[in-house]
């Protein structure tokens, strides 16, 4: 059986390999092209490459070299930001984005252990004002701010 030396470089290689196979997978269907004249699939395919190798590489490095042993994965964290990103998907219209983000921010922050109360109020009023600031008046996007009453 092979021994992982270094676990976050396997992970890190076992994501990367998944986005490439998920890439080349959606590129199947799409014409390549040539290096002149690129086709919709050309980049995906070679992108997906890229990270494909990425990833073999990551996983030989964490089986060769490193001393880190192998942390066990818990789906509670995975699970907790899957929740956030849907929320802000459900709340964004009824709540507008500053209750949606502030949500998110909450929920997503249960996925770990470090942050206090505070913490994660001052992040989320934070997040809150930059994502305002920059997709509403910057970028004039129609989100809606607060909720519609």
């Amino acid at each position: 059986m092979l021994k992982i030396k270094a676990g976050k470089d396997f992970w890190s290689g076992v994501m990367f390999l998944c986005f490439a196979a998920v890439g080349l997978y959606i590129a199947r269907g799409y014409s390549m092209g040539t290096s002149g004249e690129m086709g919709p699939g050309y980049f995906p395919v070679v992108l997906g490459v890229v990270l494909g190798a990425l990833g073999l590489l990551l996983i030989a490095r964490a089986i060769t070299a490193g001393d880190e042993p192998v942390a066990s994965a818990t789906i509670r964290p995975l699970l907790l930001l899957v929740v956030g990103v849907v929320a802000f998907g459900e709340t964004i219209e009824p709540l507008g984005l500053v209750l949606s983000l502030i949500l998110t921010v909450a929920i997503a922050a249960l996925a770990g252990r470090e942050s206090g109360p505070l913490e994660i109020a001052i992040l989320s009023v934070a997040l809150a004002a930059l994502s305002v600031g920059i997709f509403h008046f910057a970028l004039r996007l129609p989100l809606p701010i607060w909720p519609a009453l």
